[in-house]
Order: C-alpha cells, then structure tokens, then sequence
C-alpha cells in the first residue's frame, strides 16, 4: 500500500509539472486536467519505469485499444517532457489504430441494432414543449451539449464568444461562439427557418423570456459551471435519455438511407465538424457497409 502511494504521489507531480508546463503555451481546458489527474492516480506503477515494463503493464490492465491509446498518448507526452525514451510506446499506440477502427465499428453495429428509428424519435419530438423540445431539436441539428448552453438575447451582435439565441420573425437565430471545434471552425451562425424555425420560435416565445436570460439554469437561477452537471442535465432532458451523440447518430443513419446529403451537410456545418468526421464516428451504417466492401 506504501509503495502505491508513493508511485501515484510520484504521478501526481509528473502530471502536474507537465500541465503547469502546456498551460504557459496555451489554454487547458478542465476536462483535460481532469482526464490527465485521473490517469496519474489510477496508474499502479510509474510513469518513468521503462518502456518494456510499461507497455507490459498497459496490455495487462486494459484490453480496449480506445483506452489502452489514451494511456499511451498522455504518457508519451509526460515522458517526452521529462526528456525520457518513448520510441517504443509510440510504435505500440501506431499499431492501436486498425484495432480502433474495428472497435468503433463493432460498436456503431451494436448501436444500429438497438437504437430507435428516426421516424419514432420525431414522434416523440412533436409531443415535447418549451426547453425539452428545444434541445431534442437542437441535438438533432448536431449541436452538441455545450453548444446547448444558449443565452436568450433580443438581438443578436455581429460576433461573441458565447452562445447566443434569438428570435426574428418565425426564425430562431443562433450564435455559437464557445464549442468544441471553434478554433478550426470559427463562430457558427445558425438560422433555423420553415416549419422547424416556427416551432422553434414557438417553444421559445412560451419559457417567457427577458433579455440575457440562459435558456439552462440551476433550481436557484443561476448559471451551471460544472461540465459535468451541465451533461446530466442534457443527457436527462434528451429524447429517452439518449444523449445528443447517439441522436445524430440516429439522424444521420436515416439521412443516409434517404441520400440526403444536403441535410448531412447541414448538420455539419451546425455541430461544427468535417464530412469525413462525421461519416467515420457517426455512421451506424459505417461497419456494415465496411464489411459488404470486404466480400465484393
């Protein structure tokens, strides 16, 4: 037990002086600070034995090459950082990546047996109201969870770094200035117009709305700082708890079958994401066609 302590104190330091280091060359968001401590403590030996005994040690504790991969990345680049050898660690996450991909597209089969049709989540999209509809019809769009954290504005500025959400006429406008991919992808403006847009406008005119209000709130009113608790609150407001990633999932495999590119474009566009990305994660048809290709 004293010797586990000791290796996971030893961790600790290693993963700390590594984040003080990245955070002088640019910003650090919590839940990498977040995945990088839960790593050092979790680890049973150091991060500084040597690369035989690692990646021993790696294989032994997790047969996931998802994770196994994760490992590795943030152990490389603590080691590295130390001026310690990782020659051998990279070529072992290298060969992960056919291991991954087949994972990913066992588990997209899986997904494609289990989850609902299109036509049965729109049914139950119809008989949602006010905040509920709002966010089923936002994730199904693309959006993601923090895109979702949206402030009700009157009139929308020409740029912001928050999310924003407004209404004119029978079109609900967005900006989404703090999401995932905003670096690569920049400010997202969204119009949501047509029927959808007046629905929208609809479910939004009835939360009785004043200037500046956030759509998502505490009990008490006041904004949710916790990541986390901000993601429970989506994943429960969600369509049968399904959470925004496994409704695109389910929007894109009925998009598909349709050939309606134009809408998966769309949806591209509005999660902030690229074609390839999307067709490769979020594909439920992804392993089943692969596997046709392989018997042609």
């Amino acid at each position: 037990m004293l010797l586990y302590r000791m290796v996971k104190t030893g961790n600790q330091t290693l993963v700390e002086n590594y984040l003080e280091h990245i955070k002088q060359e640019k910003s650090v968001s919590d839940s990498t600070i977040k995945t990088y401590n839960f790593i050092a403590n979790s680890l049973p030996f150091s991060l500084m034995m040597t690369q035989g005994t690692i990646k021993r040690k790696l294989k032994d504790l997790y047969s996931n090459p998802n994770t196994l991969a994760l490992y590795l990345n943030i152990i490389i680049l603590v080691r590295r950082h130390n001026d310690e050898p990782v020659d051998r660690l990279i070529i072992l996450r290298n060969s992960l990546k056919d291991d991954i991909i087949k994972t990913r597209k066992s588990k997209l089969d899986e997904l494609d047996d289990v989850l609902p049709s299109m036509e049965v989540i729109n049914e139950k999209l119809d008989e949602l109201h006010g905040i509920d509809y709002i966010v089923n019809a936002l994730m199904l769009r693309g959006l993601r969870n923090k895109d979702l954290n949206l402030i009700f504005v009157k009139r929308l500025p020409k740029t912001t770094r928050e999310n924003l959400i407004s209404i004119r006429g029978n079109k609900a406008l967005l900006l989404v200035g703090d999401y995932k991919t905003e670096k690569s992808h920049g400010v997202k403006n969204i119009v949501i117009s047509g029927d959808e847009g007046a629905r929208m406008v609809k479910e939004l005119k009835s939360l009785k709305l004043t200037d500046k209000d956030r759509l998502i709130t505490k009990q008490n009113g006041e904004p949710i700082g916790s990541v986390s608790t901000f993601n429970d609150k989506m994943l429960g407001i969600s369509i049968d708890k399904l959470g925004q990633n496994k409704l695109v999932k389910i929007k894109i495999r009925s998009l598909l079958k349709n050939n309606n590119f134009d809408a998966i474009e769309q949806i591209c566009q509005d999660r902030g994401t690229s074609l390839q990305v999307l067709l490769r994660s979020y594909n439920l048809l992804n392993g089943a066609q692969s596997e046709q290709e392989q018997t042609e």
